[in-house]
């Protein structure tokens, strides 16, 4: 008799204070500790403590001029924050981002590797290609590459990625002290990559890292990115579509197409995002998510909006129905956010200030407000219908909301039988389900 499938959690935070857009103005929320090694230690045990598989950390390279004033953009370095936690907890595994746009695959291997060898086999990198021009600008760009020339680019930054991290082999290390010889140096390998966008002669400077290849983790809703995440990522973080019927469809065709590469989907994750405020009692979480709505800027929400729309919407009364939005084609930015909020609007009928209170409470992911049994409820539905391996779990603000999930849905969850205890492995691949990658390098003669 098989095991039971078991339910993937990732516990999704950014030196942000939170994913709701007024979470720092909330009082149990640590505003003053934004920038202090103590928050995201505090908020790394509790997601141990529930037994989560991997602690995701999201990062972007500029701030938004317009709102900075009224929202903490602070962002501390995502690998750097990852390899601090990385002392303080011993199972969970630890997800940083870095865009393959503007960095070097030399210095992500070596970071990754690194972050795999100090933490024991629990790194993962969360691929992103950058969307936006104000990120672009701080490069020495005017705006940001074309979306479908990141997705290139990012591909091959992926692949000699790998190849650097089997660039070594398993059993390079000899550390023979009788003999003086400290490694077979005959099994570490050049791998004279020569692309399109990257000449890199290798090999690493490090060896194979207790998982072969940290995990790849990726976040994307475009055709470009799910062909992307299809051929290269162990996890493809999304935004669900809004039933669960939707969510089961999009699930088998991302399930194909990593088929279709001659991979086994069963070595594929799919979590969606969810934005819980989860409470004691269903009023309980009303009157908190209500408290949290009243201490929205109005015209931030429509701001944000505006940026997510790429059009300007301020320009028309909060009453208005979106305006005519450019052509799917047209955008360069997040492509799939941009068309869900399009189809929302379109389908709902909803005006600039509701797609605003939306967009805002949950910006596009999932959103439950209820007790702890009733959010393990909507997860063990999506997650038993098939229609995800788990969920990447975007908590309101921190780290309160971390302890709320962990204290009322996560023993609900492991009532139910979907959700682990205790930890079975060491390593996120283990968490995971994942193979161990054999080297790919080729050997020279």
């Amino acid at each position: 008799m098989s095991e039971k499938r078991k339910m993937h959690l990732g516990a999704f935070f950014q030196t942000f204070l939170g994913h709701h857009l007024a979470a720092w103005r909330y009082p149990e929320t640590q505003s003053e500790e934004v920038t202090s090694l103590s928050l995201y230690k505090e908020i790394a045990e509790l997601s141990e403590k529930g037994k989560f598989d991997l602690l995701f950390l999201a990062d972007v390279l500029a701030h938004n001029d317009e709102d900075i004033a009224y929202t903490p953009q602070i962002r501390l370095e995502a690998t750097a924050v990852m390899a601090a936690l990385a002392s303080v907890t011993n199972k969970i595994g630890l997800v940083a981002t870095l865009s393959t746009t503007f960095n070097h695959p030399f210095n992500v291997a070596r970071k990754f590797a690194t972050i795999d060898h100090l933490s024991g086999g629990r790194a993962a990198w969360n691929v992103v290609t950058t969307a936006h021009d104000h990120e672009a600008e701080n490069f020495g760009l005017r705006k940001q590459l074309e979306h479908s020339l990141r997705y290139e680019q990012g591909a091959e930054f992926v692949e000699v990625t790998k190849k650097l991290w089997d660039s070594w082999e398993d059993d390079t290390l000899l550390i023979n002290r009788e003999t003086g010889q400290f490694l077979d140096a005959s099994k570490i390998h050049p791998i004279h990559h020569n692309g399109k966008f990257y000449q890199v002669k290798g090999p690493i400077n490090i060896p194979r890292s207790p998982q072969g290849h940290p995990v790849i983790v990726t976040a994307s809703a475009s055709e470009d990115g799910r062909a992307f995440a299809a051929k290269h990522a162990d996890i493809l973080f999304t935004i669900a579509p809004s039933t669960i019927a939707e969510a089961k469809l999009e699930y088998d065709v991302m399930k194909q197409k990593v088929a279709r590469f001659g991979r086994d989907p069963k070595q594929f994750a799919i979590m969606p995002g969810i934005v819980p405020f989860v409470g004691k009692t269903k009023q309980e979480a009303q009157e908190k998510f209500e408290h949290f709505q009243e201490l929205i800027l109005p015209e931030l929400g429509i701001g944000w909006l505006s940026r997510y729309v790429e059009h300007d919407l301020s320009q028309y009364a909060p009453d208005d129905y979106l305006p005519e939005l450019k052509s799917i084609d047209q955008v360069n930015g997040e492509k799939g956010r941009f068309e869900l909020l399009a189809d929302l609007a379109r389908k709902e009928n909803l005006t600039i200030r509701q797609l605003a209170n939306y967009f805002v409470q949950s910006q596009g992911h999932l959103f439950v407000v209820d007790s702890g049994d009733a959010v393990a409820a909507k997860l063990s539905e999506w997650f038993l219908y098939g229609a995800c391996d788990g969920f990447n779990v975007k908590f309101p603000y921190f780290p309160g909301g971390v302890k709320d999930f962990v204290d009322y849905s996560i023993p609900e969850l492991q009532n139910r039988g979907v959700f682990r205890t205790e930890y079975e492995g060491n390593t996120l691949r283990e968490h995971l389900g994942l193979d161990f990658p054999k080297v790919q390098t080729k050997v020279e003669a």
